[in-house]
């Protein structure tokens, strides 16, 4: 990888929260849906990505919202063993939930869904070329069995663990409340998101 890569993939992931914040500032200023299929819809996807984070978070130990990549070793049980970015798979769909409630369905929600997941794609490719570095054939055999995003069909998850026996690191609840900033961020964007609804329909 070239110098100008390794400075773009830095960059990125550095300020990936940044970015991410001004993605969701513009979808604040875009007009709001009318109606409740929006939130319909946004529920169950809200729970489910919660799950599969909270799920993950349990497997992976302590962990940091630092600026540079760090991993002590190699997580390929839980949901790491069908996915390799489950984390990545869960922050793409609460933004597609927020996109859902505050938009409705609509032709903005693509456009919006297209930016997000080209990011968590690109910062995808960043953690992996990260972990081929640093566990070099570990990592790619795992990578060979374990697809990026989507389960195979038919496959079973297992076989891309270590060990059938490997415990998780932390409970449900001990890893829901490690996670505190991301439900403290999604409370306050769907609470900004109302007040932007409220102004805009009752005021």
């Amino acid at each position: 990888m070239s110098d100008a890569e390794n400075r773009l993939s830095a960059f990125l992931y550095r300020y990936r929260g940044y970015i991410l914040a001004l993605v969701a500032v513009t979808l604040v200023i875009t007009p709001p849906c009318v109606g409740y299929s929006g939130l319909l819809i946004a529920i169950p996807i809200y729970v489910v990505s919660a799950f599969l984070r909270v799920q993950s978070r349990r497997f992976i130990g302590e962990h940091t919202r630092g600026h540079v990549h760090a991993a002590d070793s190699l997580v390929t049980c839980g949901p790491y063993a069908c996915v390799r970015h489950p984390l990545y798979i869960s922050n793409t769909g609460f933004a597609l939930g927020v996109a859902f409630f505050h938009l409705g369905v609509s032709p903005w929600v693509v456009a919006f869904m297209l930016v997000v997941v080209a990011f968590e794609v690109a910062l995808s490719r960043i953690e992996d070329r990260f972990l081929e570095r640093k566990f070099g054939d570990v990592w790619r055999a795992w990578a060979c069995k374990t697809p990026a995003f989507f389960p195979r069909l038919g496959g079973s998850c297992e076989n891309a663990c270590d060990s059938k026996h490997v415990p998780a690191q932390r409970s449900f609840w001990r890893a829901f409340f490690a996670d505190s900033s991301t439900w403290l961020w999604l409370f306050f964007c769907n609470l900004l998101l109302i007040l932007r609804k409220v102004a805009v329909f009752y005021v």
